[in-house]
Formats: C-alpha cells, sequence, structure tokens
C-alpha cells in the first residue's frame, strides 16, 4: 500500500514537471599519522594511507502549484574508503579497512526565490547509510568474521541554494539533521527511537557539485 501512495505523489510531477538528472563524483588520497587507542587508558601512533571514491546520481522533477513550485529529489552515492594502518611498533598487527557505503536519499523542496542563475530553496526528507566494514589484517584473518554491516537513516530538514552554469551545478546548503537511526529492519524503528533522535539533532553544513544531462 506504502508503494502505491508513493507513487500516487510522484504523478504529478512525472507527467507534467521539468526534469533533470546530475551526475557526479570524486576521488581523494591522503596520508598521514594518527595515534589509535589500544587498550582503555593506552594508545599507539600509526601511519595511514587512505583513498576515497564516491560517484553519485540525482535525479529530480517539478512543476508549479498553486502554493508554489515545488521538486521531487532523489539521490544515489556509492562511496568506497580504504585505509591502511602501518604501526610504528612491532607489537602492533599493520591491518586494513574497507568502507562501502551505499546512501540514497529522498526530499521535497519548495523554492523561496529562483532566477537564471540560482534556485534558493527549504526542503524536508531523508537520507539512508547502507554499509559494511572490512577488515583485513597481517594474520589472514577469515574475512567471513571480519565485516560488519550496519544501517541507519537520517531525516532532516534543510536550507540551500542551486548555483546553475550551464550544465555545472554547486548547491551549498546548511541542514538540521536528526541523529542516526540505526535499525536492521525498519519496523525496528520505534517512536522512541525518533524522540531521541530528534533530541540529539543538530546542524550540519554540505555542499554538492553536479553535472546536469
Amino acid at each position: 500500500m506504502k508503494k502505491w501512495i508513493f507513487l500516487f505523489i510522484l504523478i504529478p510531477f512525472i507527467s507534467h514537471g521539468q526534469m533533470g538528472i546530475s551526475l557526479g563524483g570524486h576521488s581523494h588520497f591522503t596520508t598521514g599519522q594518527t595515534l589509535l587507542p589500544i587498550s582503555t587508558d593506552e594508545f599507539t601512533s600509526a601511519n595511514y594511507t587512505l583513498r576515497t571514491n564516491s560517484i553519485a546520481l540525482d535525479w529530480n522533477t517539478g512543476r508549479k502549484f498553486i502554493i508554489g513550485e515545488i521538486w521531487c529529489v532523489f539521490g544515489l552515492t556509492y562511496n568506497t574508503t580504504k585505509t591502511n594502518y602501518d604501526f610504528l611498533t612491532t607489537q602492533t598487527m599493520n591491518y586494513e579497512i574497507i568502507e562501502r557505503r551505499l546512501v540514497p536519499s529522498l526530499s521535497i523542496q519548495y523554492v523561496l526565490a529562483k532566477n537564471n542563475l540560482l534556485r534558493l530553496y527549504s526542503s524536508i526528507g531523508s537520507y539512508g547509510i547502507f554499509e559494511n566494514l572490512n577488515l583485513d589484517q597481517d594474520n589472514n584473518l577469515n574475512s567471513e568474521t571480519s565485516i560488519y554491516k550496519y544501517n541507519s537513516l537520517i531525516p532532516f530538514i534543510r536550507l540551500g541554494v542551486q548555483l546553475n552554469m550551464g550544465t555545472f551545478t554547486i548547491n551549498p546548503f546548511i541542514s538540521y539533521e536528526f541523529q542516526n537511526i540505526y535499525f536492521d529492519r525498519l519496523s525496528d524503528i520505534s517512536s522512541e527511537t525518533l524522540q531521541r533522535s530528534l533530541e540529539n539533532a543538530g546542524v550540519r553544513t554540505g555542499l554538492r557539485f553536479g553535472i546536469l544531462f
């Protein structure tokens, strides 16, 4: 039933609205040194190298209503981060952590003002994080026992501006986000969980780039 309600909401946007698709991504490498805990009151230093790769696809459609212009925005991001830790002491084994994240998002935007160069908007929505962490150590640890998986959901209220430079877009925003809501199944999320998430909400800022097709 929920699936049909969702499709019914989207029909006005798809049938008579404007539509756009944006593709973006990045790759980043860094190296340095950090301190990591090895017990409750002891730390050790380690050199690390880190490589992050990300690709994002945004689909948006909108139209004008009596109350103003409204857009529906769906995004999907796939992100991998590979970190190698090389400890400076021989007592601690070197290891590698590989993080893989799938981040879908859905929001409804209300356009506050717009011209040919920009669109100022407010929005409400949520994004999810579906992640697994793979740990590899020098002793060839069994990979089946070294994978940690978790899911989380983050509702948000956002104010942002989309700058249009031909087919290139820049989207800075400020967001009031709930604390992560962790779950195995959506049915695990209770009203008490939502209340705690709201009580621990905070302000975050972000910046997105994209190419329109």
